[in-house]
């Protein structure tokens, strides 16, 4: 296990068997596996809410235009 600086955080998870299992064998540092994990999962959740933004926005742009004359 990593040693925890004073930059993290101790929490306690609990995960499926077969995923610990296959990330043992994918890795020595469960630790930093999970961590990794927890930063592209937040960075995925930030890219879809950006893109659902967009798309509102969008959206409503389009709504906004509807009947006008160019």
């Amino acid at each position: 296990m990593s040693s925890v600086d004073s930059s993290q955080q101790t929490i306690s998870v609990t995960l499926d068997t077969a995923l610990v299992q296959q990330v043992d064998q994918l890795t020595s540092d469960r630790d930093r596996a999970i961590a990794e994990g927890l930063r592209w999962w937040c960075e995925k959740q930030s890219a879809q809410q950006r893109l659902a933004f967009a798309q509102a926005r969008h959206e409503r742009h389009e709504r906004d235009e509807t009947g006008w004359l160019v």
